[in-house]
């Protein structure tokens, strides 16, 4: 409804007349809409209403309950519900369905109540950290409020989220039907169950086949898993059940962009904009989908447009835009914003972006540098978050660009131990690099144990989630035999198992591959898709040897030109590298006897 307002010129306006009502009514597809008034709160509450055909503008029923002394306004609704319910001459097995009281269901707190509402409404705009003060509050004024903490697991992440699913699952008994299985479904997502997660998103909309939102977090999770073809059914599904629901088409445009439809990824962007002008996630959205495709100057000014409505909302990614522009300062200035926010996770990202900057630029003891003091940091205000993990991953792709193999492995153990106290199985994200540096460390009796047991565990996972297992675990796994097979020497059969993970891992060391195979026109291929690429995984230094490597694929294939295009695009991002990098070293060469030559 207040979507609709909005659209309606009527933000934000408390009293509703007839007239506006209708035009709402009349908006939103409805048959029918209740009208209804508050006579009297003293000494006993007495509401009216009025049931109408919106058609036809007639009333078809009216009601006047008068509550007892004192008595609760919930109570009051579940009269009226009974009443209404009469009017509307439902089928028997409505009729039939018992009517349990609102606050049974819900909160017997007014104040919890609102406050959980509030808490939607930012939910809905991706205002999270207000979303997360608002549940919080309403816990306050109840405590077993089972969709409250359902939210707030929305919202949160890491340990805490699987303490306040718990808590929803442990007061789910004051739920309806379709709340339980909501609240299932997440507590299997938190737990890495994606089949269960999806089943009771079926089980809602099999039994409530107009439930809009069931379809979208079906969208989104189907998104998550790659299955995109069906997560465009499900979410253009929920568009057809209402033509403004926002969030749709936020989850759409990214799901058109994955597909490769840019053109309709920017329809379904446009059309959140239109309906929400006023927010800033819907310019943050359109500004990820032009940067994504290298867009960059577009991506900035709806990353502008957005942090103008609601500051601090896009300046990670307007940071990351810079950073790909070359643009450092202004980079810095968005990541530095960010490491002095009130909020204490948001400052720990921002330490971590922070290094991005010299990373990307080829200064991996300045960035070391940057994140051993990001940690001490973090250390010292006790966050536990990814940011945290995600610190010691970038140590350990530094140290592997160094070649000092034994830092990159220590630094990895540690953001597996971050990764397990934050969630189960989480540590088994970070098992593939471990086991590819194990491999490069010429230990290759120990990589292939823990291949064999990485290939156990995926395989007793997969049982309980099939989509889990084909979209990622079986992937992951022969890009980790890819990569024992490459660090021995064998070329061929690395490219074999790489092939099979092809779809998920689009990456450098599945173009290296190509290039030690002879396959020259696929290395090209992949490398300009990588390149033509920008989203986070281009930030790091082992993007920027795209460059290095389509300078390769070029040479090789006996384009001079282009070659020497992709060899300076490198050493223009790298003209102030750290020196002795072997990549750097041959770029130069290659590009000196390249320029001889033409």
């Amino acid at each position: 409804m207040y979507d609709i307002l909005k659209l309606l010129g009527r933000e934000g306006q408390k009293k509703i007349d007839r007239e506006v009502a209708t035009q709402v009514a009349t908006k939103a597809g409805a048959k029918w809409m209740l009208l209804g008034n508050v006579l009297q709160v003293e000494p006993r509450t007495v509401i009216t209403t009025q049931l109408v055909d919106v058609a036809t503008g007639e009333v078809e029923a009216s009601q006047r309950i008068t509550g007892e002394m004192e008595e609760e306004i919930f109570s009051l609704v579940d009269k009226l519900t009974v009443e209404i319910k009469k009017d509307l001459s439902l089928p028997a097995v409505a009729q039939q369905e018992p009517d349990r009281p609102v606050a049974d269901v819900t909160t017997h707190s007014p104040e919890a109540y609102r406050y959980y509402l509030e808490g939607v409404d930012y939910w809905n705009k991706y205002y999270f950290p207000e979303a997360e003060k608002s549940f919080r509050k309403a816990l306050e004024f109840d405590s077993t409020f089972a969709m409250a903490y359902y939210r707030l697991a929305q919202v949160e992440d890491g340990a805490e989220e699987k303490e306040l699913i718990a808590k929803a699952v442990e007061y789910s008994d004051k739920v309806n039907w379709k709340e339980k299985h909501y609240i299932e479904s997440l507590e299997a997502r938190i737990s890495g169950n994606y089949a269960e997660a999806i089943k009771q998103l079926r089980k809602i909309v099999e039994r409530y086949p107009e439930e809009k939102e069931a379809f979208v977090l079906l969208g989104y999770y189907l998104w998550a898993l790659e299955e995109l073809e069906e997560a465009v059914r499900s979410l253009t599904k929920a568009i057809e059940l209402d033509s403004l629901y926002k969030l749709a088409y936020n989850q759409l445009a990214y799901a058109y962009d994955d597909i490769g439809d840019f053109d309709k990824s920017i329809w379904a962007i446009n059309k959140y904009i239109s309906l929400a002008p006023d927010e800033a996630n819907p310019y943050d959205s359109r500004g990820d989908l032009y940067r994504y495709n290298g867009k960059l100057d577009q991506a900035i000014e709806s990353y502008k447009k957005a942090e103008q409505i609601k500051p601090g909302f896009s300046l990670s990614s307007l940071g990351h835009s810079y950073l790909f522009k070359r643009e450092y300062a202004k980079a810095e200035s968005c990541y530095k914003k960010m490491a002095s926010s009130s909020d204490k996770d948001t400052r720990s990202w921002g330490r971590s972006y922070l290094a991005f900057i010299p990373l990307y630029q080829g200064k991996f003891e300045e960035a070391l540098r940057v994140l051993d003091d990001g940690i001490a940091a973090d250390r010292m205000e006790e966050v536990e978050e990814a940011s945290q993990e995600d610190k010691h991953i970038l140590k350990a792709t530094i140290y592997r660009e160094k070649q000092d193999l034994e830092s990159a492995l220590k630094e990895v153990e540690c953001a597996m131990e971050i990764a397990g106290k934050i969630r189960p199985d989480a540590s088994l994200h970070w098992r593939p690099i471990y086991i590819g540096l194990l491999a490069e460390n010429g230990e290759f009796e120990k990589a292939e144990e823990m291949a064999k047991a990485l290939k156990k565990h995926i395989e007793e996972f997969g049982e309980k989630d099939p989509y889990l297992f084909s979209s990622y675990l079986k992937p992951s796994y022969w890009h980790t035999l890819g990569e024992i097979e490459f660090s021995k020497g064998n070329f061929e059969a690395a490219m074999a198992n790489f092939e099979k993970a092809v779809g998920y891992y689009e990456d450098l060391e599945i173009a290296r591959a190509y290039l030690a195979v002879g396959r020259l026109g696929e290395a090209v291929t992949l490398l300009e898709k990588i390149l033509s690429r920008y989203d986070q995984g281009r930030i790091s230094s082992v993007a920027v040897k795209g460059y290095y490597l389509l300078g390769l694929a070029y040479e090789k294939s006996g384009w001079s030109k282009k070659a020497i295009e992709q060899y300076e695009e490198f050493l223009e991002i790298w003209k102030d590298a750290d020196p002795g990098i072997p990549e750097v070293e041959d770029a130069k060469e290659r590009l000196e006897k390249l320029r001889a030559k033409s």
